[in-house]
């Protein structure tokens, strides 16, 4: 595989943990929000490995702001990274599928926030329901190419992106009981999800959008104290 980031460092340790595991890959370097790093993604990956079977685009960054406090540079990036790199990737890759004639998995990144908003994090929201829209749409315009397109919806998940917040006292246990399985996600178990539909497995499933949030959604009236 090939591992995509702003953040060498942050791709390393990535990769480290896929060769740990068995696994073999190499890190670009890039900023899936320029249309000339979304292709140099693809063009390595096919150069290293002959060919491109699946995209998995699951860069995201959170600004935790209102609309009135977002500047709008804040507003760019989030929608940038969120939204546009998702756009920039899964053109990219559909253009590839279609040179090999053979179709192909995109799975994206998106959130409990596709479906419901949360205060504070308005831009994150905001592109996180466009994700959900932009997933089905290009599985409607792309299903007869043998190209399938889903979205993952997780709930709170153990990850550097919430690392700022968990670190706070008592956030990590208020995070986890507003989830019904009574904790927050660890990363193994939403790329579980996503093994899944990158697999022919999924071979039926396209335009879905999968929540894999603990209950969260489900419990949404404990989350207001309504029981």
């Amino acid at each position: 595989m090939v591992l995509a980031d702003r953040n060498e460092q942050a791709a390393a340790e990535t990769l480290r943990l896929v060769t740990d595991g068995g696994g073999s890959g190499q890190v670009v370097v890039a900023d899936v929000s320029r249309a000339a790093d979304a292709a140099r993604i693809v063009d390595q990956a096919v150069g290293t490995f002959g060919r491109l079977d699946t995209l998995v685009n699951n860069a995201a960054v959170m600004v935790s702001k209102a609309v009135p406090d977002l500047s709008e540079d804040e507003w760019d990036l989030v929608l940038g990274v969120n939204l546009k790199g998702v756009f920039l990737c899964s053109k990219q890759a559909i253009l590839r599928f279609r040179q090999q004639g053979s179709g192909g998995a995109i799975v994206n990144m998106a959130s409990v926030n596709s479906f419901y908003a949360e205060g504070g994090v308005a831009a994150y929201c905001a592109a996180k329901g466009g994700v959900q829209q932009l997933t089905r749409a290009m599985a409607i315009d792309h299903s007869a190419e043998g190209v399938r397109v889903n979205c993952i919806c997780p709930g709170w998940i153990d990850t550097p992106l919430n690392a700022a917040y968990f670190a706070e006292p008592g956030a990590r246990e208020f995070a986890g009981k507003l989830h019904a399985i009574g904790r927050i996600g660890q990363p193994s178990e939403i790329a579980a999800v996503a093994v899944f539909l990158a697999s022919d497995d999924a071979s039926f499933v396209t335009g879905a959008s999968i929540v894999a949030d603990g209950g969260f959604s489900a419990g949404l009236s404990r989350q207001i104290g309504l029981v």
